[in-house]
This record gives structure tokens, C-alpha cells and sequence, in this order.
């Protein structure tokens, strides 16, 4: 018997032993039929002798007959069920052979067998990038959200999504026929926009400008379509999150984002004050198109791809206490509707038929997917924090003039907006209240996107540019009008009155600025006809008077007083052609910049030149792309490098006074004239950078720095961020944020990204000694990025870089010419609020109003405070008319991390005070009335109010 069992054994063997798998082929797309509640697909056997197997019988018991035709050999296949041995019947018993069969869908669904598969159909959109923003409008209108409406109509399952609110306004303004429609759909929840009005770099926008994209953006869609709302958020294609973004959306009745470029899942992201927002990843926006092409073919070849798709994510789900409800997102750059309903309807019906337990598939929109996953059990993942943007390159140094307008509009559209609201509260009326022109000017300084550059990108930027340019200057126009109507009624006792008016919600100290008409000399006083330290300046022919003014009040104004003459004012300093001491600093100059640099109060060195010097102008050669499929941003390389403390110092005295010297060196580098320039204040602890790239003449791949080398090693570096103050190493997101791009997995680690974008700011400390250097442009870094990087802090300003779009067909960003940069420094206990002061203080110039007659008529005081703020650190965003009714709205924002409870002093007594979100709809009436009122705001909190004035 064992010899029998022993020779049995080895024929089995020796039957398998050599016998090759034979391969099965289905028909595509795929051939089926139902036979007794089983679905059948048709395929051929790979074999060369289609005649060898008569039929195929299944463990199950199930038998399939094969039949030859047309040269091959053909079979009829289970298309669901479990893996399980099958025999391949020979016509002759020796070419009987057995294999494990694996039927095209497993009964195996895991977790999502009686889930819900939700088709995604959206469209992924730049302003431009695949062509102009003339061409993409057209695109937008004509070939996806018309075909996309014209779909709804005969088939009442499809959903379909834009991602920003600009592309319903685009559609409206070309077809406002059809605005019923898009109520409809959008009632019915099937045809879904973006509440904001794009989709930004989040860190190249203002505190205002960003709070503004939810205007134009959710709040819009409120009030021009009636009963339809906007509650999810795109931005699917930036690799970055500002600090505050989850906040300001959670605060606007924002409740889901949908961001990509990140792993695969769902979140709460979390602000530092502790609003979150539901977050959803598909890990890349484009990939089931683009890659997996799960709806190519027909339903059996889509359950085929999304098995093995939905089982990868099982755990997940059971592990985070998720509903079974998965996405399919279908989209891609400036894609048009793809209606997959006969695949869904194919879909379903199948299950309907054989009972197989699958999930069923259906069309939805992300708002429907998060309103599934959103239960009470389910257990989101965290994340708090910055993700710092790997694409700051293509903005502020690819786009340096540009984005320059847009900081300036960004920081003087709301100071419109304020002396505006003044204004209209000494009239008593908003009649004359600019909210049309505010309006239009805040619209397009959020215009531009991500998408610079791309497919006839010059024209992009272009339009960008004036974009930005035109709403900076609207800014200004919009301010000279308002303090020109205030000063109107400003009682002043002598002529050639200077109302000053202060932007900022503290008490400053800082020079003001006012033309000269003639070449007399002139002083000021104050007034109580105190001199004031004054200096005369001539640039291109123009005289100017610059003056220290001191104790301007919080968010109002004092008044100076042009005299003719001669006065002196000691100031305590000794000024050479190379070197300067004053009260609070002693200062060297030599190749490239200082040399040394003391803070005389507190003792310290501020500077250490051994590899740069204060101020150097640094020239590399940087070869990326600004944005683009890659996972870690470029760094620059040391090729062709040049720095002006290469070259030899030529520094000379070119104004000395009262309130300042300025010093001026010129440089010669291969590409460019550099003119350095360095001011020294005597009255305020500050010195201020200029610097002109003169002649540039556009030569691809490079990029200039501005570097200020601090004598600090292991620093406490920080920085401002719309809407707070983030700190490298505290502030960022912790998880390395995975998802992919077209190259590879975003696998570094926040903490780890340099250079950053900033808002007014970036600085140093170490052992209560902090360095603050008030930043002219959106990127800045505080690591050497030269070869053999020094150990110790060097804080950078990236001026600009010549490289090119990512887009195939893109442009290079030559911005050939002269550019102009400015930067100023402090040294200062360290003090968070000590560094946004000056920061704020050095890039909102005061306002200087003149009066050549003085007005004895005046009802208002020679000084005043219109709106004061106890605590500093809670500031002031915007004062502004009520979008709904003739009502100021104060937004305020916490910056110091602590809970708060400032008074604030209004210019009238305040009848209602209604707390509101941040575009303005109301959430409660607080017990506040009179003109001084108590609030509490807790800490990073950003708060809007409402107030009635009597």
C-alpha cells in the first residue's frame, strides 16, 4: 500500500512537473452574457492547438464547454465568484491539466461590499496655463459647463463640479438665460461650484485678500442664486496650505476642502485657534484618469480595475470607523464632462440581476461624498499646521513686479476700506462710500491664480501683472480721496497744515514723506510748534521733505506744519564716507555691504561677515521651474556665482540730515548694475535696504538674493504668514504629506522646506535677542545656499529668477529691465509683537494729506483716534462698510497666541454689536453698546463684527 501511495505521488509530479499555465484572453470590451443568474464573459484560450480541450470543469461543479472558432478556441467564463482549481479536459487524457482559476471579479470586496462607489466628475481649472485666459474663458463656457447642463437635462443621474466660483460668473455673464437653470441644478445638488473665487498660492495672498477669496467666493454664489449655497473648497493642485487657511474657510460656513498632491484619505485640518475643516485627498487629482482609465471600456473592465483599487483602502477604513463609501475622481487640467452613465447604469444593473455583493456605483459630487463620510463614529485623521508651498519660486521671484503690486494692494485696499468707513461715519451716511470701486479693485487683486505662465504664458502673466497693478493704484486713489474729505474737517491753526493719518491699529512713531514745490529751504513743527526733525531729498528733479512723525494715533491721524526756513535739530551721531555711530547702532561699510554692525543698547553684534556681509547681493544660477511635477523645490547652484562683497566697496554719503544718512554703492556684475543703497535712521531703530538691478538683461536661469548674515547659530526663526506668525520647526504640518505627483511621492517633511513665502517679515532670535528683517519680497530663506553653507543664521530675500514655465509650450519669466527691492532691519528684545510692528510699520507708508490755508471751521481736533484696540497684538484687518446695509464691520485677528480681552474705542457710540462669520452672515448679538466695548477673542482667533453706531 505505501509503494502504491509512493508511485501514485510521483506520477502526479511528474504530470505537473513541465506543464505551463495556460493564459486566458477576454474579449474587449467585454462579451456577456447571463445564464441562470451567473454573468459569462467570453474569452479565448492561448494555445497552439485550439483542438486539444474539449471543456473546462470548475471545483464549484460548474462545467464551461469550449468551441473552436475562427482559429482559436473559445470559452465562456464566471465573471464573479472565488479563485478555485479548475481542469482543463483534454480530447485525449494525457493533455488533461489542472490551474488555479481567478475569475475577473472576486466575490471579495472587503469593507466596500455593500458600499457606494462615487463617480466624481469634475474639472480641474487654472484661470489659464493650457491657453490664455481669453481662450480658457471660452473653453470653460462652451465646452464644459454648457455640454455639462446640456448632459443634466437627458440624463437625471449625471453630476458634475466646477471648481471656483469665477467660472460661474464667466458662464452667467455669457448666458444669463440660463441662470434658472443653474439654480436648479444647483439645488439639486447635482451641478456643484468651488466657494472661492479661484484657487490661490494661499501664502502669496494678504490677510484680506484671502478672507476676500470666500467673498467672491461662497458668498457671491448665496446672493445671486437663490436657495443654492457653495460649501466645499478646491484647491487640488498647490503643494501648500497657509496656517490660518482652515480657519478662515471653517469661519466663512465653509464645511469641506478638497485639496491633492497629499496622501490619500481624509483629515481634519486644524488652525492654530482650533477651527478644523473635513479635508478629503485623492492623493492626485488626475489619477484615475490619467492612469488608471478605470472608465474606458464597459462596466465588467471597470469592476475588474476598482476591485483591487477599493480593497488597498479596506483598512483604512475599518481602522478610522469610515462609512464604505470610496470616490472615483474624474479630472484633469480643463477637462470637459465625461458622462460615464451607461457605465453606471451597466453598473448597477448587473448587480441587480446576479445579486453579487458589491458596492453599488453612482455619480456624485464631493459635497455628497463628505455628507456620507462625516458621521459621528468616523475618526479622521489630524493635521495641524503650515504646509510651507514648494511652488513659491514661480510667483514672487518669477513674477518679482507683479507680485510686488499685489503685496501693495493687499496691504492698501483694506486701509481704503478703513479711511472710507471714516469717512462715511463723520458724514453719517454711506452714500458716498466706495463699495462699487472697492469691490472691483479687491476682485482683481485676487484675479491671478496658480496658474502663471503656461501655453502663451506672456499673455497670462501680462494680464496678471495689470491686474495687480491697476487695483494697487486704485488703492491709493481710494485713499487720497477719503483723507482729502476727513481733512476737510480738521481744525488747524496755521497754513500749510500736514495731516498725517496712520493706517495700523497702534500708536507710531515713523517718517512721513511730502513734495516741495519749490527749492526753499522748510522745517516742521508739531502742533504745539515743536521742531520736529525734517530732510530735504531731491530724486529725478522732485524735492521732498521727509519728517519724523511722532504719537500718531491709532487708526487716525496728527497734524504737522510746513515752515519756511532754517532749523537745527541735534542729533547725536558721527557720519563718515564709511562708517556710522548713532543712538542705537555703530555701523562699518566695506565690499558688498557692512562689515560690522553693533546694537548699541543691548551690546551685541549684529552682523558676521565672514562668508557675506550685511546686505550682500548675491548672483546663482538657479535651473527649476518655479512649479511643476517635482516633490522637493530646486535649490540654486554655485554656478557662474558672483556677490557684490566680490567686488570692490565704493561707498559714499549721498544725504545726511536730521533723520537719516543714505549711503550708495555701485557694482558691476556680468548680467546687471547693481546700486546698493543704505539708510540709517537716527530717530527710529532702523535701517533700511534699497536695491536696484539695473540693465538685467534676462539671461535664463538665474536668480538674485538679498543676504543679511546674522552672528547666531541654532536661531528660533519666525515669520509672518497671512493672518499670523509661523515659527520653522513649531509651525508646520509634522507628517511628510505624501501623495504624488507625475515624479515621484511628496515624501519630505515640512519642517525641512526652505525658501519660504512671507508676508512683512522674517527673523532671527537667540537668548532674548532678536533680529527682525522687514521683507519686500513673498520669499524668503535663513540658510546659507552656497557651497559649504555656514552654520550661522543668514536671512534672504529672494529678489527674482529667470527660469521658465513648467508648461511644455511655456515662457520663460525674463523680466528683463530694471527692478527695484527694499528691505529694513531691526535688532530688539525678543518680542513677537516688537517684530510685526516694525515689519507692518515698514510697508504701510503714512498718508499725508496738505492743507495750504488753514481752516479755522474745522469740527474735528488737530490729532484723533478713530478706532483704538487696547492690545496691540489683536489687529486690525479691515473696517468696512456692511456688504447688506449701512452698518461698519470690524475684523480683528489674534497674534500672540493668548487668549484676549481688548477694549476697542469706536468714533461713535455703538447702538448693536453683532458678531457675524467672516463674509458676514450673523451668528449672534452680543450684550456690547456705548462707544468704548469689551470683547473677548480667543487665542489665533480671527473675528468679524458687526456694529450699528447710534
Amino acid at each position: 500500500m505505501k509503494n502504491y501511495t509512493f508511485l501514485m505521488l510521483m506520477l502526479m509530479v511528474g504530470l505537473a512537473y513541465g506543464q505551463s499555465t495556460i493564459n486566458i484572453t477576454y474579449v474587449e470590451p467585454y462579451e456577456y452574457k447571463e445564464v441562470s443568474g451567473n454573468l459569462l464573459a467570453k474569452a479565448s484560450l492561448n494555445i497552439d492547438d485550439v483542438n486539444i480541450y474539449k471543456r473546462l470543469d470548475f471545483a464549484s461543479g460548474r462545467t464551461a464547454e469550449v468551441k473552436q472558432q475562427d482559429g482559436k478556441a473559445w470559452v465562456w467564463l464566471p465573471v464573479f465568484g472565488t479563485p478555485e482549481s479548475v481542469t482543463f479536459v483534454g480530447k485525449s487524457r494525457k493533455n488533461t491539466s489542472k490551474q488555479l482559476f481567478t475569475p475577473l471579479v472576486t466575490s471579495d470586496w472587503g469593507y466596500f461590499s455593500e458600499g457606494t462607489l462615487h463617480v466624481i466628475s469634475s474639472s480641474h481649472q487654472d484661470i489659464a496655463w493650457v491657453d490664455t485666459p481669453d481662450k480658457c474663458r471660452e473653453e470653460r463656457i462652451h465646452h464644459i459647463v454648457a455640454p455639462a447642463l446640456d448632459i443634466m437635462k437627458t440624463d437625471k443621474n449625471f453630476h458634475f463640479g466646477m471648481e471656483q466660483t469665477l467660472d460661474l460668473m464667466e458662464f452667467l455673464e455669457e448666458f444669463p438665460e440660463r441662470k434658472e437653470e443653474i439654480i436648479l441644478r444647483s439645488q439639486e445638488g447635482r451641478f456643484k461650484w468651488g466657494g472661492t473665487y479661484n484657487q490661490p498660492y494661499e501664502g502669496m495672498q494678504t490677510d484680506e485678500q484671502l478672507i476676500r477669496e470666500l467673498y467672491f467666493g461662497r458668498r457671491w454664489i448665496i446672493k445671486n442664486l437663490e436657495g443654492a449655497d457653495a460649501v466645499t473648497v478646491y484647491n487640488t493642485d498647490v503643494p501648500g496650505r497657509t496656517l490660518q487657511s482652515a480657519q478662515v474657510l471653517a469661519k466663512s460656513g465653509i464645511e469641506n476642502l478638497f485639496v491633492s498632491r497629499m496622501k490619500e484619505g481624509f483629515y481634519n485640518w486644524y488652525s492654530p485657534d482650533g477651527s478644523k475643516i473635513p479635508t478629503y485627498s485623492p492623493g492626485n487629482y488626475g489619477w484615475a484618469v490619467m492612469f488608471y482609465k478605470l472608465f474606458e471600456q464597459d462596466a465588467i473592465e471597470a469592476m475588474h480595475k476598482l476591485q483591487s483599487r477599493v480593497k488597498m483602502w479596506s483598512d483604512y477604513y475599518k481602522e478610522h470607523n469610515l462609512p464604505p463609501h470610496f470616490a472615483i475622481v474624474i479630472s484633469n487640467d480643463a477637462s470637459g464632462p465625461n458622462n460615464y452613465g451607461n457605465i453606471v447604469s451597466e453598473w448597477n444593473e448587473i448587480l441587480k440581476k446576479t445579486g453579487v455583493k458589491m458596492p453599488n456605483l453612482r455619480h456624485s459630487t464631493v459635497t455628497a461624498l463628505m455628507n456620507e463620510i462625516k458621521t459621528p463614529e468616523a475618526k479622521f485623521e489630524t493635521v495641524d499646521g503650515e504646509r510651507p508651498n514648494i511652488w513659491s519660486y514661480i510667483h514672487g521671484p518669477g513674477h518679482a513686479k507683479a507680485i510686488t503690486a499685489s503685496r501693495k494692494a493687499g496691504r492698501l485696499l483694506p486701509s481704503a476700506e478703513i479711511f472710507a468707513s471714516i469717512d462715511a461715519t463723520l458724514k453719517g451716511s454711506f452714500k458716498d462710500y466706495p463699495s462699487e470701486a472697492l469691490s472691483e479693485a479687491f476682485e482683481a487683486s485676487i484675479y491671478p491664480d496658480h496658474g502663471w505662465g503656461g501655453k502663451n504664458g506672456h499673455v497670462t502673466d501680462s494680464i496678471f501683472r495689470a491686474k495687480l497693478e491697476f487695483s494697487a493704484s486704485e488703492a491709493d486713489r481710494l485713499i487720497e480721496k477719503s483723507i482729502h474729505s476727513i481733512s476737510s474737517n480738521v481744525k488747524t491753526k496755521r497754513n500749510n497744515a500736514m495731516v498725517v493719518y496712520n493706517d495700523l491699529s497702534w500708536e507710531r512713531k515713523a517718517t512721513a514723506k511730502v513734495a516741495l514745490n519749490d527749492n526753499s529751504n522748510y522745517y516742521v513743527i508739531d502742533q504745539n510748534g515743536n521742531v520736529v526733525p525734517s530732510q530735504i531729498s531731491t530724486q529725478k528733479g522732485i524735492r521732498t521733505l521727509e519728517f519724523v512723525a511722532s504719537k500718531l494715533p491709532s487708526l487716525g491721524y496728527a497734524t504737522f506744519y510746513l515752515k519756511k526756513g532754517r532749523k537745527t535739530f541735534k542729533v547725536n551721531k558721527t557720519v563718515k564716507p564709511n562708517a556710522l555711530w548713532n543712538q542705537f547702532y555703530e555701523m562699518r561699510l566695506g565690499k558688498g555691504g557692512m562689515t560690522y554692525l553693533l546694537d548699541r543698547e543691548s551690546n551685541k553684534e549684529v552682523v558676521k561677515t565672514t562668508r557675506f556681509a550685511g546686505g550682500d547681493i548675491l548672483s546663482m544660477k538657479y535651473d527649476g521651474n518655479g512649479a511643476g511635477e517635482f516633490t522637493q523645490m530646486t535649490a540654486p547652484k554655485m554656478d557662474g556665482f558672483d556677490k557684490t562683497s566680490l567686488h570692490t566697496g565704493n561707498w559714499k554719503i549721498v544725504n545726511d540730515g536730521a533723520v537719516y544718512t543714505l549711503y550708495e554703492n555701485r557694482v558691476k556684475f556680468k548680467h546687471a548694475n547693481i546700486v546698493q543703497h543704505i539708510k540709517v535712521h537716527h530717530h527710529i531703530k532702523k535701517i533700511d535696504f534699497s536695491i536696484d538691478i539695473l540693465d538685467w538683461d534676462g539671461t535664463h536661469n538665474r536668480e538674485f538674493r538679498f543676504a543679511l548674515p546674522l552672528d547666531m547659530e541654532e536661531t528660533t526663526i519666525k515669520y509672518e504668514v497671512p493672518l499670523a506668525i509661523a515659527e520653522v520647526r513649531k509651525s508646520e504640518m509634522k507628517q511628510a504629506p505624501r501623495g504624488w505627483s507625475w515624479v515621484g511621492t511628496y515624501d519630505q517633511k515640512p519642517v525641512e522646506i526652505h525658501p519660504r513665502e512671507v508676508m512683512n517679515f522674517i527673523s532671527s532670535e537667540k537668548d532674548g535677542f532678536q533680529v527682525t528683517l522687514a521683507s519686500g519680497v513673498a520669499v524668503a530663506d535663513w540658510i546659507d545656499p552656497t557651497r559649504e553653507s555656514v552654520e550661522y543664521t543668514v536671512l534672504q530675500g529672494i529678489l527674482m529668477a529667470s527660469h521658465k514655465s513648467c508648461h511644455g509650450e511655456g515662457n520663460w519669466y525674463h523680466q528683463t529691465g530694471d527692478h527695484h527691492f527694499e528691505f529694513s532691519i531691526t535688532s530688539h528684545q525678543a518680542s513677537d509683537a516688537i517684530a510685526y510692528k516694525f515689519s507692518n510699520d515698514a510697508h504701510h507708508p503714512l498718508q499725508v494729506c496738505s492743507q495750504k490755508t488753514k481752516n479755522k471751521e474745522g469740527s474735528l481736533p488737530e490729532s484723533k483716534s478713530f478706532f483704538d484696540i487696547s492690545n496691540p497684538m489683536v489687529r486690525v484687518t479691515t473696517i468696512k462698510k456692511a456688504e447688506d446695509e449701512d452698518a461698519l464691520v470690524l475684523r480683528l485677528v489674534e497674534l500672540d497666541g493668548k487668549d484676549s480681552q481688548p477694549t476697542i474705542s469706536l468714533p461713535k457710540e455703538a447702538s448693536k454689536v453683532i458678531k457675524t462669520n467672516l463674509i458676514e452672515e450673523d451668528a449672534e448679538t452680543l450684550n456690547l453698546s456705548g462707544k468704548d466695548i469689551k470683547i473677548d477673542i480667543g487665542h489665533n482667533a480671527i473675528e468679524t463684527y458687526k456694529i450699528i453706531l447710534k
